[in-house]
């Protein structure tokens, strides 16, 4: 069982970095970012494409593959969001929007790479660690190291930098923002490029763990997003105990239960939750959006 759970831990640091992805851009736009899950997929599926069709070195690689995500969340800001922020639409249109952007990322990609499931190469091949009884690929452990790594780094740029002040200023009032010089159109560019990068590191180390496809953004949108609401949606600590706790049951149901299962599990308990907590495990009242 043990090494279930460090499965799980390890599955469940993607979903907690893509929840955090949601959580940064919400709390310094109001926006729901639905194609958060895309960034990841771009991750895995560049870095295999310029590693295997270009020849290029895996470390160079996998910075190509953060370059596009990046790429793709500024055109997804600058293009989709900024224009329908100064229309001042609904944020369900917005929402939409984002859904419909991570579609096109998909056809996109199909079109570009094909159908074909991909998974790259271990980081240090032949390396395993010995734990409770049995043998675990050290990914798992990258995974994990690389998760709290990354969220450490942007808890502190949010907490000691003037960068981080800023966005946390756009959070509080985007109209107050303004009156202090603070553009939140930039900031929420920079919040954009943050998520857009940790999505495609997070996809960078999972698909040695897991084969990845033009589709499989989805799959880490919505585990991310459950595990974003589960923590306390907003709430970056959060996002990271609802994605460890949604990796380690979605890995018990698969092994005690059966795979077909995880889904409903996983939805089953953020309904649970959502009646009983719905403002999250860590999370304080529920906001609409940002002023």
């Amino acid at each position: 069982m043990g090494i279930i759970v460090i499965v799980g831990i390890g599955i469940g640091c993607i979903y907690a970095l893509v929840g955090i992805g949601y959580s940064l851009v919400y709390r310094t736009t109001g926006v729901v970012n639905f194609s958060q899950g895309s960034f990841v997929m771009l991750g895995g599926m560049t870095t295999y494409w310029l590693l295997k069709n270009v020849g290029l070195p895996y470390a160079l690689s996998a910075i190509g593959s953060i370059v596009v995500a990046i790429i793709a969340g500024l055109v997804l800001w600058i293009s989709v969001i900024v224009p329908l922020w100064h229309r001042k639409v609904e944020p369900y249109i917005v929402i939409l929007a984002t859904l419909v952007f991570s579609l096109v990322v998909e056809n996109v990609v199909l079109l570009w790479q094909g159908s074909q499931p991909e998974i790259l190469a271990p980081w240090i091949k032949g390396l395993s660690i010995h734990v409770f009884g049995g043998n675990i690929s050290s990914n798992y452990i990258w995974l994990v190291l690389v998760m709290f790594a990354l969220a450490a780094g942007l808890g502190a740029l949010l907490k000691w930098t003037t960068i981080g002040k800023q966005m946390r200023a756009c959070a509080a009032s985007r109209d107050v923002s303004r009156m202090l010089g603070i553009s939140p159109e930039t900031i929420g560019a920079l919040a954009m490029t943050l998520t857009a990068a940790i999505g495609a590191i997070g996809g960078i180390f999972i698909t040695p763990i897991q084969y990845t496809q033009f589709n499989a953004g989805l799959d880490y949108g919505i585990y991310g997003f459950v595990a974003a609401v589960v923590g306390g949606f907003g709430d970056l600590r959060g996002a990271i105990l609802g994605g460890l706790i949604i990796g380690v049951i979605q890995e018990l149901t698969a092994r005690y239960i059966s795979a077909s299962y995880e889904e409903a599990i996983a939805f089953l308990i953020l309904l649970v939750l959502l009646i009983i907590r719905p403002q999250g495990i860590l999370g304080g009242h529920w906001e609409e959006g940002v002023d």
